[in-house]
């Protein structure tokens, strides 16, 4: 694989050594690099003279007639390209030792990608934290540098940079190759390049206009329909990217697969009328006024288990009036998930309307698979939320238990997942990982049941996409409404041994069914109805009046 560098040249005297020893320093050594100088330059020409023979490669130099600016000057250096993969980097900037290797490397192992993606540092260490690819996202978020690798054929194909945007070039290519193509996240802890730090001034141009001003002019060029409502979120991500897609509304929030949380909003258009927000996690009574007072038009916020959780047993009475006072102040609307926590709610004296949350893309959820012929059970944990620790010191994860049940019962397996970490197969216990948004209903096929033991609980989806799947599910959520699983008599651990027998007959008694079709049947039927989409988006967009 051939790797063409172009880096557009404009007055970097001091910097373009730094970068050309850099891609010197590489170990994968198939690439070409083309530096352009953006308009005339006598300076700069007698500059990368004298580096020619500096280094153990050569590179070409070409010329801009005039001062263009670096999206002429990035597609003057990409004509009469001939490699696989077209990588733009700026000529202040410093490649990490490796990069080419693991962007070769990237696009051997994932082929059917267009570009890909990661994360870089400032030269004062601190980092941009980029995350996971998704196409959504790139309608409300610019999260792709230009400094990402786009192959050749894919660049040429979308017309390479638009030459009449003064600002987000980058956001414009991505978004643009987003449609025709796939992108692909390098992971968290990669880093491509380090640069200098950036400002509002030196942010693409067009100086005067604000950063909302710039966003919605980028939306108007690029045809993206404006949305009245926006998603955001403290520490639910995933559930609140899925709920963006539901509701047709723009994301802003904590990036996905990545520690950078983007909050207050940055990207603040005149047409959101309300901000839906989930995840609102509220322990720290400053955080919750903040995460209001961010919030553009009317605050819609939709408690869960783990919220209410928060405010039941983290404040006083003291606090939980000031809550109340500040939810009242600000006119926000209210949702909860679940028929119990709307009844804490109650007490806390917050008023609430009970909205449950569809399974996104309920219909992937299906029997793909027959039973597994040794009795498996999943089982979530977590490395983040008490709730669902490996080892619990405050006593509010019941995983631990769980894995006391694993070891009296040899003959069924216990899938453990949900954290990064994986460890070797101990005994009757895997553990997983992480599993893929895209390879969840298998790893749920591979499972007989799913096993959800928890100090508190709102309307678990988990449970509901094993039912959906056809496979049991044996819970401790103690809502009525949750049909069609298996019920435990307990949330807390503080009868160990009973609770932990309780567990053990539980599954025990489990282990006879064989019915997956007739289950996964009636659980689309129920929760298709109990939980659709279109009730969800009427319940939220009526908020906002």
């Amino acid at each position: 694989m051939i790797i063409d560098i172009i880096i557009p040249f404009y007055k970097n005297y001091d910097t373009i050594e730094n970068l050309l020893r850099s891609i010197d320093d590489q170990d994968y050594k198939n690439f070409n690099v083309v530096v352009v100088i953006d308009g005339e330059d006598e300076q700069a020409s007698e500059k990368l003279q004298s580096l020619q023979d500096t280094f153990n490669y050569k590179f070409d130099t070409r010329v801009l007639q005039q001062n263009s600016g670096a999206c002429t000057a990035r597609n003057f250096g990409a004509k009469d390209a001939r490699g696989d993969v077209l990588f733009f980097i700026d000529a202040d900037c410093r490649l990490y030792p490796g990069v080419l290797r693991d962007v070769a490397h990237t696009f051997e192992l994932v082929p059917n990608i267009g570009f890909c993606y990661s994360n870089y540092r400032f030269d004062d260490t601190s980092a941009f934290h980029s995350q996971g690819y998704d196409p959504y996202l790139l309608e409300t978020m610019n999260y792709i540098c230009t400094m990402s690798p786009i192959k050749r054929d894919l660049f040429e194909a979308i017309g390479g940079f638009d030459e009449d945007r003064d600002y987000f070039q980058d956001w414009g290519l991505f978004y643009k190759a987003s449609k025709v193509s796939k992108g692909y996240y390098m992971g968290k802890n990669h880093y491509m390049f380090s640069t200098p730090k950036s400002t509002e001034e030196n942010i693409s141009g067009t100086k005067g206009l604000t950063l909302a001003e710039k966003c919605k002019e980028f939306r108007e060029y690029y045809g993206i329909k404006d949305k009245s409502l926006v998603v955001t979120t403290w520490g639910a991500p995933l559930q609140a990217i899925q709920r963006a897609k539901m509701l047709g509304a723009d994301y802003v929030g904590m990036a996905k697969d990545s520690n950078r949380a983007i909050f207050p909003t940055n990207y603040c258009f005149d047409n959101w009328k309300g901000t839906y927000l989930v995840g609102c996690y509220n322990e720290s009574l400053d955080a919750l006024m903040n995460h209001l007072d961010a919030c553009v038009g009317t605050p819609i916020v939709h408690f869960i288990g783990t919220d209410v959780f928060h405010m039941m047993n983290r404040h006083v009475m003291s606090q939980l009036q000031v809550i109340k006072q500040i939810l009242k102040k600000r006119k926000a609307k209210v949702l909860v998930n679940s028929p119990r926590c709307q009844k804490e709610l109650k007490l806390c004296g917050i008023k609430s309307k009970l909205v449950y949350t569809p399974v996104y893309d309920i219909e992937k959820y299906k029997v793909t698979k027959p039973l597994p012929e040794k009795f498996t059970v999943g089982v979530y944990v977590s490395d983040s939320n008490r709730a669902h620790l490996m080892n619990s010191e405050d006593g509010y994860s019941n995983i631990p238990l769980i894995r006391d049940v694993a070891q009296a019962l040899p003959m069924v397996e216990f899938k453990l997942f949900g954290i990064d970490k994986v460890l070797d197969k101990t005994g009757n216990i895997e553990m997983c990982g992480r599993i893929p948004e895209d390879e969840m209903v298998d790893f749920i096929n591979d499972c007989s049941m799913v096993l959800r033991s928890t100090i508190h609980d709102g309307f678990p989806q988990l449970p509901i996409q094993f039912l959906l799947c056809g496979r049991q599910a044996l819970v401790s959520c103690p809502d009525k409404e949750l049909k069609y699983c298996e019920k435990l008599s307990f949330e807390d651990n503080l009868d160990w041994e009973a609770n932990k027998n309780e567990i053990i007959n539980k599954i025990l008694s489990m282990r006879d069914f064989c019915l997956p079709t007739e289950l996964s049947e009636n659980a689309h039927a129920y929760y298709g109805d109990l939980m659709s989409v279109e009730k969800f988006k009427n319940e939220v967009y009526e908020c906002l009046g």
